[in-house]
């Protein structure tokens, strides 16, 4: 974490880091950068791989490319 969810997100969205995961989170923490994030392209779900929604209670974000690996560090964790 680099201070905030969002901020996470945004540097996701703008290629200043590869992926985000947090595996605690509250929605209003995260809902802008979800939004941010999607827009750019990142696939963004919970830890278990389903679509982050507002009731996620985890983030990860990644470009498509690269969350399949992402997801198996997760998992095998």
């Amino acid at each position: 974490m680099h201070g905030s969810a969002a901020i996470d997100l945004a540097w996701l969205a703008a290629g200043r880091v590869d992926a985000v995961v947090m595996l605690s989170n509250k929605p209003w923490d995260t809902a802008a950068g979800v939004v941010i994030a999607r827009e750019s392209g990142a696939e963004v779900v919970d830890r278990d791989g389903a679509l982050h929604d507002m009731s996620s209670s985890s983030t990860v974000a990644a470009p498509p490319a690269l969350l399949p690996g992402l997801g198996a560090l997760i998992a095998g964790a």
